[in-house]
């Protein structure tokens, strides 16, 4: 039920010579990629349109954080059912597992900005879009990097649970397919491909950051 890490390895490296590992890990890497981007654009977008409005910010954002506790991998057979077999169901849900953790940092981050900063820009005539590119955005990066090191690998694991079910490549797709023919050696290099890809994103994150 284990298998042998030189026959990973082994596996491994026939896989890469064969284009296949290239294959799967580029159409895992493109879903991720697109699903990121919705959520995430999602998760800066919303705080920025409540920022101007306090009362209905308060009113809703009880109602973002509970939904937070929904299993959002539970959601995948209706997600299915709605959208059919195809990337749909695998960009909604990378897109809401990416859209919580951005969307908490960056509410967060525009929240903490200093008051001063924003009054003396209003003083000197700065537009509201110019405060909010030039002094909330830059103040909250800190935030936003944070909420980034969460998501990304969100983003790539929710990619491959989604091949599990929906798709005929991708890394979640070998890993499944692995599975279903008995083959843990297949399987275990699928993990170990998907371990890579996460801790590769978090060296770069940390690299930017």
């Amino acid at each position: 039920y284990i298998a042998d890490p030189y026959k990973v390895w082994s596996t491994l490296i026939e896989i890469a010579r064969s284009g296949e590992l290239a294959h799967h890990t580029y159409v895992t890497l493109r879903i991720s990629a697109y699903g990121f981007a919705i959520g995430c654009a999602a998760g800066i977008i919303l705080p920025f349109a409540l920022r101007p409005l306090p009362r209905f910010t308060e009113a809703i954002e009880p109602w973002i954080m509970a939904s937070v506790g929904v299993p959002k991998y539970a959601l995948i057979p209706l997600f299915i059912l709605w959208f059919g077999i195809n990337d749909a169901p695998k960009l909604w849900l990378i897109g809401l597992l990416v859209f919580y953790p951005v969307f908490i940092a960056v509410l967060a981050g525009i929240r903490n900005v200093d008051g001063r900063l924003i009054n003396m820009a209003r003083v000197v005539g700065a537009s509201e879009f110019r405060i909010s590119r030039e002094v909330i955005w830059h103040g909250l990066l800190p935030f936003f990097f944070s909420g980034l090191k969460i998501a990304l690998p969100r983003a790539v694991s929710a990619a491959i649970i989604g091949e599990f079910l929906v798709g005929f490549e991708g890394i979640g797709f070998y890993i499944e397919n692995s599975r279903q023919q008995m083959d843990v050696t297949g399987a275990f290099v699928g993990i170990a491909v998907a371990i890579a890809l996460v801790l590769i994103i978090n060296a770069v994150l940390v690299k930017i950051d």
